[in-house]
């Protein structure tokens, strides 16, 4: 159950577990709740039942109980219909509604309840409270539920004993020889999110180093509002970096991108799992990451393959960088051992823990 399969992280996961879930010999459906004609961008099997719980009349009035009433509805006919022994939900209170909806059924289907974001928030970006009430209370209910690292079930504790660690899977096939590179630092993710993403740390970060590497250039690639890219692009003035710094929109096959760039840097205060991190190892980039309490350290978990730096530290960042430029054997090692770590996130080795999950089912 997600609610579209167009743009975004977790969505892009689901259309990946789906695919797994089907070489696997699973019969699996998807349940949306998004206008009938949004496009679906990310590639799933064709073998896939599509539902939608959506509508459009209660949507344009946002009369909330007329949306309720109808997605129960359709999500009760679609459980009736395909009759599944697992409901996986994908962000919001997809779980939730499934729940309420089999309450009373002698027979109900095994619900997961799938977390996409850190369960620990710096001081400075507190969890929203209903966010908190939802992890914390709400998702007690629930068999299974998934938290992307260890470091988020070593945080929950013994607060909740049904919690399984899922990272996420790779998007690409890693390389198999690395591509020819390009004097190109690259960095991903949203320009409004860009506080989160340490996107300022960079740009000052490679403002007071640009001039040593003037053959080399970094690229920030995500989509946004006009005034996050004008305000990044104001830094970058001030910083005189000129062409050594570009900003890319979003990219529906970022492949090639990934494949050019020599460096990819994830300069986050905080984050989850770092999905663009283990894509950029997978082709060869070799990988900075600053890491909070421990979670990308579960991707770089050696200095063979790759950097980690402390969170809002220009000092630290500055240093990484500079080393992965300047030293190319340590450069060429990096990107050789940050392919082979990216492998532990195929899809493959992904399924095998949704498998010993249901298992649990059996």
């Amino acid at each position: 159950m997600v609610h579209n399969l167009t743009g975004g992280g977790a969505e892009r996961v689901a259309a990946l577990w789906a695919t797994g879930f089907i070489e696997r010999g699973y019969d699996v459906g998807i349940m949306l709740n998004c206008p009938s004609k949004t496009p679906i961008t990310y590639q799933i099997p064709q073998t896939v039942k599509k539902y939608n719980m959506y509508n459009l009349l209660a949507a344009k009035i946002h009369h909330y109980f007329k949306i309720d009433c109808y997605r129960k509805r359709k999500l009760r006919n679609a459980l009736i219909e395909f009759k599944p022994d697992v409901v996986i939900g994908v962000l919001g209170d997809n779980a939730q509604l499934t729940a309420n909806v089999v309450r009373n059924w002698n027979k109900q289907p095994f619900i997961v309840q799938t977390e996409h974001n850190a369960y620990e928030r710096p001081s400075y970006a507190p969890m929203p409270k209903i966010l908190h009430y939802r992890k914390f209370v709400i998702n007690k209910q629930f068999p299974c539920v998934t938290v992307l690292t260890q470091a988020d079930k070593d945080y929950i504790g013994n607060q909740m004993d049904n919690i399984f660690v899922m990272p996420n899977p790779l998007t690409f096939t890693p390389v198999k020889s690395i591509p020819k590179k390009e004097k190109k630092i690259l960095a991903v993710g949203r320009l409004d999110a860009w506080y989160v993403k340490g996107f300022d740390l960079l740009i000052k970060t490679w403002g007071a180093i640009a001039n040593q590497y003037p053959e080399w250039k970094l690229q920030i690639v995500g989509g946004g509002k006009s005034k996050s890219k004008e305000f990044l692009q104001s830094l970058a003035n001030e910083f005189q970096l000129g062409e050594q710094v570009e900003f890319i929109s979003y990219q529906n096959n970022i492949l090639p991108i990934y494949q050019h760039s020599s460096i990819f840097v994830l300069s986050s205060r905080y984050e989850g799992f770092g999905m663009v991190l283990i894509e950029a190892m997978s082709q060869g980039c070799a990988p900075i990451a600053c890491d909070y309490k421990g979670r990308q350290r579960e991707i770089i978990t050696s200095e063979d393959e790759g950097i980690i730096c402390p969170v809002d530290d220009v000092d630290s960042l500055s240093k990484a960088i500079k080393t992965m430029i300047e030293d190319d054997k340590y450069r060429e090692n990096v990107r050789q051992k940050a392919i082979i770590r990216s492998q532990n996130y195929s899809l493959d080795k992904i399924m095998d823990r949704w498998d010993k999950i249901i298992k649990v089912t059996n």
